[in-house]
């Protein structure tokens, strides 16, 4: 055969490859987070660029004998090209840390093995004569016919084992180096293993139990990192859980002394108003109850409301962001008012990223009013008709140039600052539905991120 005609014959063989690749890692990541029509071009693009130098590449090796390099050699160096290629173009589709989409592509590659195995047991003969014209048809019916069904099968397995919680709280706990070497060793490890399970791998191939075996491997790490997430996860709801409680004792506290402090007083208070009474100076009356009842709520309702507010918060992690941040602000006697308009329970960013970007905003606010006797932070969480919307508002006494708020560098602060915002607008563009707004009104500077849940 000449080199065009194993090439057009390796170019629909491989399109159904890639088609798998697409549809397990849409399987484990769900949708495309940037859906503009740019990104579906450049998607396009790396595919089609995938698919040529993979084809090409395989034709090379064919023609050239690479194919036949002992131990398998020729067939190893290909895997990596392919598990490299893979790895580039989930990290251009996604935008996920190369770590995590190396390790993506060799679990990917893993379960195209199990499928191309599955495949491969309803074949009578595992070597095919390509010469002949009869072996020629049957390979051509097993590879364009058997394997897409063996990899139908693996991608139904996916779908029915909930892969994608699992990989995401896998993902979630940001893999170790170590599970990195082992996945990335994995095209020299199976052939390896599958020489010393068994001498007729070299005449065969692959032996199907090996693949099946590596991803069992695979998913008891997954799903032990997983579990090791959720045991953490729980450690963390505890610990916020205990610093909640400590800052409504602390609270209590206070409003125990506001009450003491209001007791004692009483009696003053009362002599003071029975003598206005007397002489009949009810207006003084009502402006001094209005003063008396304006300081108590001042001291003793704000506290009330503010761990109210808090209660409606259900993510615990955002809890525990707003636990720490108002005990800063305390400390540095910035005055502060949370307002969840209805239970907050959960939205579609990542809680990681989410506490990372409300973190950006109420760091940026602290240091704008810090020092300031009349400045204020106004943080408000609304979630309703299908929106969450996460507002902090704080005075400015700062001038602002828009058309610089994000980019590297620019602060109202001075040179060398402006990393946070800059981050905080690379992870929303992570994040489609996701809308971050920036203004300022009646002097207050004013950031914004409304989500679409629906």
């Amino acid at each position: 055969m000449t080199f065009f005609e194993v090439f057009c014959g390796n170019l629909l063989s491989v399109s159904i490859e890639i088609i798998f690749y697409v549809a397990v890692v849409n399987q484990l990541f769900g949708s495309i987070p940037d859906k503009s029509g740019k990104h579906y071009r450049n998607i396009f693009c790396s595919l089609v660029l995938y698919l040529f130098l993979e084809v090409l590449i395989g034709t090379v090796f064919y023609k050239t004998g690479l194919f036949l390099w002992p131990h398998n050699g020729g067939e190893i160096i290909f895997d990596y090209f392919v598990i490299i290629g893979l790895m580039l173009v989930i990290r251009m589709i996604y935008q996920k840390p190369y770590k995590v989409c190396l390790a993506t592509a060799v679990f990917v590659r893993i379960l195209y093995d199990v499928g191309w195995n599955l495949a491969e047991i309803c074949s009578t003969d595992r070597v095919f004569n390509l010469s002949n014209v009869l072996d020629r048809r049957e390979y051509l019916f097993w590879e364009w016919v058997m394997l897409p069904v063996g990899l139908l099968l693996v991608i139904l397995l996916l779908h029915k084992t909930d892969s994608r919680e699992l990989f995401r709280q896998w993902e979630e706990q940001k893999p170790e180096t170590t599970v990195l070497v082992f996945l990335g060793f994995y095209p020299i490890l199976i052939q390896t293993v599958q020489e010393v399970v068994d001498i007729s791998a070299r005449a065969i191939g692959y032996n199907p139990a090996v693949a099946v075996i590596f991803l069992l491997i695979v998913y008891m790490i997954f799903i032990y990192t997983g579990r090791e997430g959720i045991k953490q996860k729980c450690i963390d709801d505890q610990s916020v859980s205990l610093r909640q409680q400590g800052a409504y004792i602390e609270n209590l506290e206070g409003l125990q002394r506001e009450v003491r402090r209001f007791r004692h007083d009483f009696k003053n208070m009362m002599s003071g108003m029975y003598l206005q009474a007397e002489e009949g100076n009810f207006e003084a009356i009502q402006s001094y109850i209005h003063e008396m009842t304006e300081d108590f709520d001042l001291q003793v309702g704000s506290q009330i409301r503010l761990m109210n507010q808090l209660s409606n918060i259900r993510v615990t992690e955002v809890k525990g962001l707003f636990l720490e941040k108002m005990k800063t602000m305390q400390e540095a006697e910035i005055h502060w008012e949370l307002e969840v308009l209805k239970p907050f329970e959960k939205t579609r960013l990542r809680s990681t990223d989410l506490c990372r970007c409300l973190g950006i905003l109420l760091d940026n606010a602290m240091e704008e009013v810090k020092g300031r006797k009349d400045g204020q932070i106004h943080i408000m969480i609304s979630s309703q008709s299908g929106y969450t919307t996460f507002r902090v508002k704080n005075t400015l006494y700062s001038s602002v140039d828009f058309h610089k708020i994000g980019t590297p560098g620019y602060s109202t602060k001075g040179k060398d600052r402006g990393i946070g915002l800059d981050n905080y607008k690379k992870i929303l563009e992570k994040y489609e539905k996701t809308l971050p707004l920036t203004t300022i009104q009646d002097g207050y500077f004013i950031q914004e991120i409304k989500v679409q849940e629906a």
